[in-house]
């Protein structure tokens, strides 16, 4: 066994894809359409991290969306982001224009009349800018034209960024083409010494085989490394990897995790030992 990292392979199935992307779709268009109403709060600083909440949520939602029908593939999510990003954005749009036209939160059908027809969508998106919805200071001075867009290019930037950086952060699950189906993640009932650096933990599997797993020593309370077993019934192999874990000593729901080996491949054997040995504890279908 040579441990070898886990490689995502494409899993194509049409009819999942399409299914992924409607999902999304139908999300994406909710997340716009609510984003509007960030519009009805005056507190600057308050919008400011629901926008960046935006952009986690739209992260979250492409991995729930991945998981479920089967976007095995970082590349493939990344294209379902950047999907989900636009569709958000052009909702927020579609909403904050029947708002300002309004002067109420636009209805269903409104909003989904003029999703489909956007009439004069950019030229109204012109006026806006030229003359502002809000204002700042004692003097009411409004905010508009290159002061506007500069907001708007901003607040894009930071969804955008954040929805596509966690998209890229969130690490590859074992998926099986044989079996058409994920790899259930067993985290191991031991808080394992910390383990250090990718590299390191590899070379030393290599040279030691699972016994450095199956014979390290418990680590402390609040510094230690907790193991996964990826298992799946009836294949080939298992898969293994490490977290390292931190908790605040005076703050113990502060806790910290860092993935340090990404899953490699071990034996059913192996997998069936430290199972066997340790026990384990089922992680939530969407844990990531």
């Amino acid at each position: 066994m040579n441990f070898s990292k886990y490689e995502a392979q494409n899993h194509s199935n049409p009819t999942s894809a399409i299914l992924g992307f409607f999902f999304i779709f139908l999300i994406s268009v909710f997340l716009g359409w609510l984003y509007n109403l960030t519009y009805l709060i005056p507190i600057i600083y308050f919008n400011f991290f629901i926008t960046v909440g935006l952009g986690f949520t739209v992260a979250f939602s492409i991995q729930i969306t991945g998981k479920i029908f089967k976007i095995t593939t970082r590349t493939r999510r990344l294209y379902l982001t950047l999907f989900s990003l636009i569709i958000v954005y052009y909702s927020h749009w579609i909403a904050f224009i029947l708002f300002t036209l309004s002067g109420s939160i636009p209805n269903l059908n409104e909003f989904t009349s003029y999703f489909f027809y956007p009439n004069n969508f950019f030229s109204i998106i012109a006026e806006i800018n030229k003359y502002g919805t809000w204002s700042l200071g004692s003097m009411d001075a409004p905010v508009n034209g290159l002061i506007l867009t500069a907001i708007w290019i901003v607040e894009a930037l930071i969804i955008f960024f954040i929805a596509i950086r966690y998209t890229l952060l969130f690490p590859e699950n074992p998926y099986s083409l044989k079996f058409n189906n994920w790899y259930t993640k067993l985290t191991l009932d031991f808080d394992f010494n910390s383990f250090y650096t990718e590299e390191k933990i590899i070379a030393n599997l290599k040279e030691q085989g699972i016994d450095l797993i199956s014979n390290a020593e418990k680590g402390l309370a609040y510094k230690h490394s907790k193991v996964s077993i990826f298992f799946l019934k009836n294949e080939e192999n298992q898969y293994l990897s490490i977290d390292n874990i931190f908790i605040e000593v005076r703050n113990k729901s502060k806790k910290t995790i860092t993935p340090m080996l990404s899953p490699i491949k071990i034996t059913n054997t192996d997998a069936q030992l430290l199972i066997t040995k340790f026990g384990t504890k089922k992680a939530f279908y969407f844990d990531f």
